[in-house]
């Protein structure tokens, strides 16, 4: 993010290295944490990070639905919503072992905001709510055990070294925010938006600036973002095909996709965000040679979850994104090309074709 750009690990495995500067000397972890080995045995290290996800997701899964009236009149939606709670209890437990990976895969609770769960009475939060909550709760307490020994440590100067030129928009927007309530119309109902607009993004962004060390988190995050967006895909082609009775008519008089969303463009908005990661993906320069499996088997993957999107974005008619899609990808394919002359033939070619 900022000026000098921030080394990721390849993984998270291995021995602190010796004389690593200040922090060695200080007797802080070094960056990234050191795994301290602790694995289920016979189990090679993918096949288990790749259970702590199944398990993190089917886990919460299972809180989530489990007593939830708010999902329907199904046998799991009317059970004793007490009986969810060991499920909420092993997540809880997975955070603490693997905190990285529950913060990484995060972003697939985000298409369900508006099926809310009851905690308690009438409070009632989202999935990505109480994700959140989990996971900012097994933080500060792993944090007040270990404090300077947390293995995700960092000084203010560190922080605001991840955060490069952003922090000070994020902190004008923070205080714009803020003062905004005081002359809110509805208090309440800006102390809501307030903490779900404001507040819950920029502490989920605290902590994965926190825990994301590794190259192989900074990997999981894409990922669940592109599978949060095809899912909102799988469920829009469903929608069209099986189910056209629910598409609403919009303002505009037609009937567009929304999935599970109030708006069509809802969508459009969260495709803008994920579509560019997909494209990017795409346009990646690869280690390997054009001619090997290993080049295209990420790219063939990354085409395959962006079909569906697109096709998905054709059925909400939502111009806005398009024209926003358009630009990003013309921004990814302009900083993907190295060489100038290229680049302005290029842009000569794109120009002449909108012409």
């Amino acid at each position: 993010m900022s000026s000098q750009s921030i080394p990721l690990r390849d993984t998270a495995h291995g021995e602190n290295e010796a004389g690593n500067g200040d922090h060695a000397a200080l007797g802080r972890p070094t960056d990234p944490p050191v795994d301290n080995g602790k694995r289920i045995r016979g189990i090679t290290p993918f096949w288990h990070d790749r259970f702590i996800e199944i398990s993190l997701v089917l886990s919460m899964t299972a809180y989530y639905v489990i007593g939830n009236v708010h999902l329907g009149t199904g046998f799991l939606f009317a059970l004793n919503p007490l009986l969810s709670l060991p499920f909420l209890l092993v997540f809880a437990v997975l955070c603490w072992y693997r905190l990285p990976i529950a913060i990484a895969l995060l972003p697939l609770t985000l298409p369900f905001y508006f099926y809310q769960k009851t905690i308690f009475s009438h409070y009632s939060f989202s999935l990505a709510e109480i994700t959140l909550g989990i996971c900012l709760l097994v933080a500060l307490l792993q944090l007040g055990l270990r404090r300077s020994n947390w293995s995700y440590w960092l000084s203010w100067p560190e922080l605001r070294d991840r955060l490069g030129p952003f922090s000070i928009p994020i902190f004008v927007f923070f205080l714009a925010a803020t003062l905004s309530i005081f002359v809110a119309y509805d208090k309440v109902s800006a102390l809501r938006y307030y903490r779900e607009e404001v507040i819950d993004p920029l502490l989920y962004l605290m902590l994965a600036l926190y825990c994301l060390r590794t190259r192989g988190d900074v990997t999981r995050l894409l990922l669940a973002m592109l599978g949060t967006g095809l899912m909102v895909a799988l469920v829009g082609v469903m929608q069209f095909f099986d189910f056209r009775n629910t598409l609403q008519l919009e303002s505009d008089g037609v009937h567009r996709v929304h999935a599970m969303y109030g708006s069509a463009n809802s969508i459009g908005l969260l495709f803008d965000y994920v579509l560019p990661i997909g494209f990017a993906w795409i346009a990646a320069k690869s280690p390997f040679t054009l001619n090997t499996w290993a080049f295209w088997k990420k790219k063939l993957f990354a085409v395959a979850v962006c079909v569906p999107l697109l096709y998905v974005l054709f059925l909400t008619q939502s111009l806005g994104s398009w024209i926003a899609l358009a630009v990003a990808a013309v921004f990814i394919a302009a900083i993907s090309i190295r060489q100038r002359k290229v680049l302005l033939i290029a842009v000569a070619i794109f120009v002449v074709a909108l012409g």
